[in-house]
């Protein structure tokens, strides 16, 4: 049995051997006086005290151990008072499995943590003084935050004082805000607690109507008691100039005088003129364009945003290490993520990519990917898809072994444990496809295949193939149909057939092509902006000027006229600010202005 944490540390390598030394502790003999006593422990063997907990559940173990790990037991054992000549304790509030937790915490350094047992152990772990192994509670907890849940954890945390938990599951609640809202638990909010959450900036809604309504639920949920606080959570929470005048009109008597009473303080705290605004409100719908090159160098990646609203253009962080072709995906909670890839060759002859296994998530406020447990498979251009409350990572490809080969291996991630799982494969290796997910069911479509997963019984069934069947086409849910567009035929021939699957039917029909012109060599992203269906397309025009042929590029967005079925025109990026490869990628997400580069 080896110890973890601090005890890891001395078994670390260096120089390609294992070092039995850390600042000079033998890491050995360190681990092995654990272990025996952990042995003397499980056979009760020298064991001098007796913890009884609640239930009348005893333990038999040995002081010092106690002692060593929890200033509780060594103040009570040291202190000459009664406790510290006694053979049996009595402690009170600790729970026998709590008890067991700390107790193979003290003779092993590891502790096993559950959704149900983990507050319970918190709890015990405040009443012995172990900070540690709070902490390792609390990074629990957070790792598991949810709408569900996260108000409970701000209320335990704040009983406890535990500071990194507090604010990171009060900032959580203030990111879902509009989700946890209608949870049962935010009603159980204190004065304090729901005036901490909601006075603040970062708070993510797009109307401050919303904060209002938030604080009259909290109101009627217990009027008689919280009736004479009105006044002080309006004029400490609401933001009166980001109240549209018609809602104001609306409000009840009683509200309004509440709203009304502070309103001079309200002005003179926020300021009536420029009053700042909730991080929800600047958010803005923006097209991101994966694998771009940057204007000065073919070679160097950006990741240009469109916001089309305002026509403003901003700079996205760019993915770790330069990844290239990695899986993307917008969530409906507008988390991003990506996955594997590949890293740049610096050989210009080179294109035989390393595949990457890795997994990031990006972080809004600070414009930044985190680190996520990465993929159990590396894979270039797999597609990323949310199912069920989880993450699949589908297909792609690696340079492996006789050359390029497609992959049909399928994994899920699961947020709550940060693990990948392997899933059912697809019935055949597949790159250059599409996914979309619908009423809990994942479709993926290449070619003449057409594939339902159902991620609940594991299981892939066959759909029937679209009409003109093609390869590299794309695929879009939009108003309960999948779109599949554009794509490459048997003959290596481009074409811009437009086909429509309506799932609830379970049928195809043709639309009309897509009104481009092959000499153009458009290359097509579809994607949802604003609730309607959008083409992205980078288009390469030919001019002569002087017997001189020269090429220009320009990116635009179409928009789909679902009455019409027609595609009109509607944004032009700038020229000049970068280059699109033939492997670009482009998704919508809600963005922040302050948060990103300006570019344009």
């Amino acid at each position: 049995m080896a110890a973890s944490g601090d005890v890891g540390k001395l078994l670390q390598v260096q120089n390609g051997t294992p070092s039995t030394s850390y600042n000079g502790v033998d890491a050995l003999h360190a681990c092995n006086i654990l272990q025996q006593l952990k042995a003397l422990y499980d056979e009760a063997q020298l064991t001098d005290i007796v913890v009884e907990v609640d239930h009348g559940k005893t333990f038999s173990c040995h002081r010092n151990v106690l002692a060593a790990i929890s200033p509780y037991f060594r103040s009570m054992f040291t202190s000459g008072l009664t406790e510290s000549s006694q053979r049996e304790v009595r402690i009170v509030g600790v729970e026998s499995e709590s008890m067991h937790l700390v107790l193979d915490y003290a003779y092993t350094s590891r502790v096993t943590l559950t959704e149900s047992n983990v507050q319970a152990l918190f709890t015990a772990a405040s009443i012995f003084q172990i900070p540690a192994l709070q902490d390792q509670c609390a990074q629990f907890m957070i790792s598991r935050l949810d709408p569900q849940n996260c108000i409970g954890v701000f209320m335990f945390a704040d009983a406890y004082g535990h500071q990194e938990l507090r604010e990171r599951s009060q900032d959580y609640i203030r990111k879902k805000f509009l989700c946890v809202m209608g949870e049962q638990e935010f009603f159980h909010l204190t004065k304090e607690q729901l005036v901490s959450i909601l006075n603040s900036d970062d708070l993510n809604v797009e109307k401050e109507e919303h904060v209002y309504e938030s604080i009259v639920h909290w109101l009627e949920y217990d009027g008689p008691r919280r009736e004479a606080d009105l006044p002080e959570v309006f004029a400490k929470c609401i933001r009166l100039p980001l109240l549209d005048e018609a809602f104001l009109s609306r409000i009840p008597p009683a509200f309004a005088l509440a709203l009304s009473r502070d309103s001079s303080d309200k002005g003179r705290l926020n300021g009536t003129n420029g009053c700042p605004q909730r991080l929800g409100m600047t958010a803005s719908e923006m097209v991101i364009c994966f694998d771009a090159a940057h204007k000065h160098s073919g070679k160097k990646q950006t990741v240009p945003c469109l916001d089309i609203a305002v026509g403003k253009v901003y700079k996205l962080c760019k993915p770790p290490n330069d990844l290239r072709e990695v899986g993307i995906l917008v969530s409906s909670e507008n988390d991003i993520f990506i996955a594997g890839g590949y890293r740049p060759s610096n050989s210009e002859v080179c294109i035989d990519h390393r595949a990457e296994s890795d997994f990031w998530q990006y972080e809004h406020a600070g414009n930044r990917w985190l680190p996520k447990s990465p993929m159990l498979r590396a894979r270039i251009g797999c597609r990323l898809v949310h199912c069920c409350g989880k993450l699949y990572a589908l297909g792609g490809r690696v340079y492996e072994g006789d050359g390029r080969n497609a992959l049909k291996s399928v994994e899920c991630y699961d947020a709550r444990d940060n693990c990948w799982t392997a899933v059912s494969p697809m019935p055949v290796a597949m790159e250059f496809h599409s996914t979309v997910e619908y009423k809990d069911r994942v479709y993926v479509l290449q070619g003449e295949y057409f594939f339902c997963f159902d991620p609940r019984k594991d299981y892939w069934g066959h759909l029937p193939s679209m009409n003109v069947p093609r390869t590299q086409g794309l695929a879009a849910l939009h108003k309960n149909c999948i779109y599949y567009i554009a794509g490459i035929c048997r003959n290596h021939q481009r074409t811009f057939t437009v086909e429509v699957y309506d799932i609830e039917q379970n049928t195809w029909c043709r639309k009309r092509d897509l009104p481009f012109d092959q000499a153009t060599s458009p290359y097509i992203k579809v994607l949802l902006l604003q609730g309607r269906l959008h083409l992205f397309v980078r288009a390469t025009q030919v001019m002569v000027e002087e017997h001189v042929f020269r090429t220009s590029r320009k990116n635009s967005l179409y928009q789909y006229d679902d009455e019409a079925d027609h595609w009109t025109k509607v944004y032009e990026t700038p020229d000049r600010l970068w280059d699109l490869g033939r492997h670009f990628e482009c998704v919508v997400a809600k963005l922040y202005p302050q948060c990103l580069q300006k570019v344009l």
